[in-house]
């Protein structure tokens, strides 16, 4: 509630709390992240008082109704706990969601009688927060306010110094191969690794989602890499478009070295995870031109020799000359001489005949056979179409893909794979020191290493009052 009251000030005349319009996160962003116009960021609440405080604690009680956390550490959640004394004259208690672990941290460390008064509606808490535990990485989306819902990813955020166990960690797999069991009956290895969430928040009436992550280490260095799988479901979101707006912390400067990040990113790791969220979206676009190749070459062979369909044939026998729409998709596809190639048979040397399938005696097949037959059962991975390309000598999609798999370097992801996407950099920590801005260095170093890997990305840097549109 002290940054609310901090951003009211800064609006102090009553005028400002109605009458500035709010911009679009491209229209707030500057070439280095600073915002060039501050909007008043609760336009349209209809702030009832008249000072910063009384709104403030307006906007607490009655405007925000859910806080997801993502980790129990102090500074992710002193605000929560020090503002539930804000929570007295609310309508119902206020939501706190989370993964199981954090919330058993919160219930455990917190909320206990001892640190802070139980205001929990769980063990005879007084009922000012009420808990939600999220499942964790689960597909479906979970209603966490009106209009909004989540899912919940784990991450890993470094790992304990001593031998322990303890809610929130992670199973460590050692070198030996043995494992660190998650109960407090399991084996103990020397280190456990600490959880985060990352969330994917949907505006359930549009679909549109961000995606807000904890803090993170880097899965490269990390005892239990964990980003790959939220990375993967972020970009079939991204490919969707239903994905264009990521929040991600990167707290140190290039100079800090992997075993003192303790936990979080620095630009270069950043680039990192980012080339491995490009990778994954440059492999659904290539699989969507290969299906969609595949739809339109079975359209065309179904007006031909490879469809079982009965009305398809009769149709065909009454009418050699296939239909327009089909020929017409098929040109748009493969070139004018597409349509040439499907009346005159060019592919394969197929051609009809009084109503009859001729095919030169070079490329001769039963369309029956088990190499071809839609009935029959190709080797493993290798499906009926993909049978079929092998019978009239065309490539396979594998032999379509590029070669060198995930390894390839940035160049061979083609330009700007991740183009529209903006990325806002949190939890930058400063040095405190008079000469050095920490954020706008680590900003700096994200857009040089930028503009080296050409990934298509735009960075800004979050600031406190600062209004983004989705």
């Amino acid at each position: 509630m002290a940054g609310i009251i901090r951003i009211l000030e800064e609006h102090s005349s009553r005028s400002s709390f109605t009458k500035e319009p709010v911009a679009s996160a491209s229209e707030n962003a500057s070439g280095n992240g600073s915002i060039t116009k501050k909007p008043f960021p609760f336009r349209g609440a209809n702030l009832p008082y008249d000072t910063p405080r009384g709104n403030a604690a307006y906007v607490t009680r009655e405007l925000v109704s859910t806080y997801l956390i993502t980790h129990p550490h102090l500074d992710h959640l002193s605000g929560f706990v020090i503002n539930t004394a804000c929570f007295t004259q609310t309508e119902c208690p206020k939501r706190l969601a989370a993964l199981p672990s954090t919330i058993e941290a919160i219930k455990t460390h917190i909320f206990n009688d001892i640190i802070w008064p139980n205001l929990s509606d769980e063990e005879s808490g007084v009922g000012l927060v009420t808990y939600q535990r999220l499942p964790e990485a689960a597909l479906e989306y979970v209603e966490v306010c009106s209009g909004l819902s989540a899912q919940a990813w784990p991450v890993s955020h470094g790992h304990c110094m001593k031998s322990h166990y303890h809610r929130g960690s992670q199973t460590y797999q050692g070198k030996d191969g043995t494992t660190t069991d998650r109960s407090p009956g399991g084996s103990r290895k020397k280190m456990c690794v600490y959880d985060s969430t990352v969330y994917f928040i949907r505006d359930d009436a549009t679909g549109k989602e961000v995606m807000m992550w904890g803090d993170v280490e880097p899965d490269s260095i990390s005892l239990s890499p964990r980003n790959h799988p939220a990375w993967s479901h972020a970009a079939a979101k991204f490919h969707r478009g239903d994905l264009d707006t990521i929040f991600i912390e990167c707290s140190y400067d290039c100079n800090q070295p992997d075993e003192a990040l303790y936990g979080h990113l620095s630009p270069p790791h950043l680039m990192d995870e980012m080339r491995s969220l490009a990778r994954m979206v440059v492999s659904l676009k290539k699989a969507d031109d290969i299906e969609k190749r595949g739809r339109l070459k079975r359209k065309r062979m179904s007006y031909g020799y490879h469809n079982d369909d009965p009305e398809i044939m009769a149709r065909r026998i009454e009418n050699p000359n296939a239909p327009s729409r089909v020929l017409e998709e098929s040109q748009q596809c493969h070139g004018p001489s597409a349509q040439d190639d499907e009346v005159n048979g060019i592919h394969g040397n197929i051609r009809w005949n009084k109503n009859r399938l001729e095919v030169d005696s070079r490329h001769s097949f039963d369309r029956f056979s088990p190499e071809i037959s839609p009935r029959a059962v190709g080797p493993k991975g290798v499906d009926f179409y993909d049978t079929i390309n092998l019978a009239v000598g065309q490539r396979t999609p594998e032999e379509r893909l590029p070669q060198g798999g995930a390894g390839n370097e940035t160049s061979d992801l083609g330009p700007a794979p991740l183009k529209g996407l903006h990325l806002v950099i949190t939890h930058v920590k400063d040095t405190l020191l008079d000469d050095v801005n920490v954020p706008e260095d680590i900003l700096r170093s994200i857009q040089g290493l930028e503009a080296v890997q050409q990934l298509g990305v735009t960075f800004s840097l979050s600031e406190q009052g600062r209004s983004l549109y989705f």
